[in-house]
């Protein structure tokens, strides 16, 4: 296929992915505003932290509160990472490459596009924006679906996966970095069993994980559940053997399988029980690299 086709595919699935994620992040943070009113704590900035894109937001706004953050994450033109700009590059991506795909996926991605692109986040009431973020998350998903039911299995269905999984990698270490380890030396309050289940509700693994959990969710077994479980797909490590998967099925990913062979490897070796906040936030920061040289390398070699 050609090499432009397989772009676009690819980061289709990338901005597809990225929205859902960031729109749970966005829930998980207001979530725990809602429920701890009283902690000053919890704010907003982890966010900006955790996408590194504090510079840019800084460009034009003096506070991290929650309509500062919101707009910039939804709206703001100039934040690449916006759910808005996610949605644009997204239709310009499947309007190239939508002879390749479905029809149900370009409906699916349209009805996504209508419900976020256009609206102000700022005029939708505290206790409703959880509803909005949920139809987004259901949405996207609506769109994997249209790919996983209808789409023929070959080079088109694996770009799409690999730019999916590579990117839902990305963003669960990034939220479990948001959720688990930037916290305010403020912060008045530990994780209780509550919020670490509000937690895996919001990454759609509260089931999974009662299946498999010895007892009460700790800090502990949730990040070794969310980063080492080889079986749901919502885990670091099983996205990246679907992403193994993934090379596999495409041709010349001699190179690829090998540099994703050695992350799943530091995975598999990690001892993530004994790791303090800083050691999983060094974990977690090397893992990102990781993958980005993944990710440079999969454009040199098909795009």
């Amino acid at each position: 296929m050609l090499s432009r086709s397989a772009k676009h595919l690819y980061w289709l699935a990338r901005y597809i992915e990225r929205t859902e994620n960031i729109a749970r992040m966005i829930d998980v943070n207001l979530e725990l505003i809602l429920d701890f009113p009283d902690d000053h704590s919890l704010n907003w900035k982890p966010l900006i932290d955790t996408l590194d894109i504090n510079d840019l937001f800084e460009n034009k706004y003096k506070k991290y509160n929650e309509n500062n953050v919101l707009n910039f994450l939804f709206e703001d033109s100039r934040n690449l990472s916006s759910l808005n700009n996610c949605l644009e590059m997204s239709k310009y991506s499947i309007e190239t490459i939508k002879d390749d795909l479905p029809k149900s996926a370009n409906i699916k991605l349209n009805e996504l596009y209508d419900h976020v692109v256009g609206k102000k986040i700022s005029k939708i009431h505290k206790r409703k924006k959880l509803l909005h973020l949920t139809q987004i998350v259901s949405m996207t998903q609506g769109f994997f679906g249209a790919i996983n039911n209808n789409l023929s299995r070959g080079y088109e269905f694996e770009f799409i996966r690999l730019g999916r999984f590579i990117e839902r990698t990305d963003m669960i270490s990034r939220i479990i970095d948001c959720l688990c380890i930037s916290k305010s030396e403020k912060q008045t309050h530990d994780f209780s069993t509550m919020e670490w289940l509000s937690m895996l509700t919001t990454l759609s693994a509260q089931d999974a994980f009662r299946k498999v959990s010895k007892g009460e969710a700790d800090r502990e077994e949730v990040i070794s559940f969310l980063l080492k479980n080889d079986s749901f797909p919502r885990s670091v490590y099983r996205a990246l053997l679907i992403i193994e998967e993934c090379l596999k099925n495409l041709p010349k990913s001699k190179k690829l399988l090998l540099m994703n062979s050695k992350i799943i490897k530091k995975c598999e070796r990690s001892r993530l029980d004994n790791y303090d906040d800083q050691k999983l936030h060094l974990f977690l920061e090397n893992l990102e690299k990781d993958l980005s040289k993944v990710d440079l390398k999969i454009q040199s070699i098909y795009f």
